[in-house]
């Protein structure tokens, strides 16, 4: 992580990008981040808010690719944990294999930034990790929204304090727009009801429907 305070009002989103492969190339990791925080991020950096992904990667090339292409998206990543110990995941890595997420990493990455209003949880975290990632938002008074696989439950204080959706299992990537916009209608400060609706519209979410 880079040695800087972030001071600016944004939207943070939790979660580990994934390196992507170049497209008929086995093996190959292409510039452009994947995965779902990164879905979510860009789509919200396209409707013009300022976005913060904190989360972990590995110290490695593919790692490097991801930061680079980071920054060609316009995403901020100076909050970005760089793990030596694990890889940077890919496509199709378990959730299980991720680099680490503990809570300390979560209160160091949101340590970084002074000021934001709105944190989206792009995954499931440890209990610990959720813990301090909810104890920030409380801090800075933010809103909260997290995104859950279909089938799992929230805990008590998330379903308290949270918006809660439920990603779907493949959607080609469309469900990261809806995030990422419904995220910027509630830094706008669109009721949560209303943003989504307009999220859903703005994406054409509600044709799939």
């Amino acid at each position: 992580m880079a040695g800087r305070y972030i001071a600016a009002r944004m939207i943070v989103v939790l979660g580990r990008p994934r390196a992507a492969r170049r497209p008929g190339t086995p093996g190959v990791v292409a510039p452009a981040p994947a995965g779902l925080c990164v879905s979510i991020a860009r789509a919200a950096v396209q409707a013009g808010a300022s976005v913060e992904l904190v989360g972990s990667i590995g110290d490695d090339a593919a790692g490097d690719e991801v930061i680079v292409g980071l920054s060609r998206l316009g995403i901020g990543h100076a909050a970005m944990l760089r793990d030596p110990a694990a890889r940077t995941p890919e496509p199709e890595t378990p959730h299980a294999d991720l680099p680490r997420l503990e809570r300390g990493d979560v209160e160091l990455g949101l340590g970084y930034l002074v000021e934001f209003s709105v944190l989206l949880l792009a995954e499931p975290l440890e209990s610990d990790a959720e813990a301090a990632a909810l104890d920030g938002a409380a801090f800075h008074g933010a809103q909260v929204v997290a995104v859950l696989p279909r089938g799992v439950a929230p805990d008590e204080r998330l379903a308290s304090v949270g918006t809660v959706l439920e990603a779907p299992e493949d959607d080609g990537g469309a469900f990261g727009g809806l995030v990422g916009r419904f995220a910027v209608e509630l830094e706008r400060g669109t009721p949560g009801a209303d943003g989504l609706a307009r999220a859903a519209v703005a994406t054409g979410w509600e044709r799939r429907s």
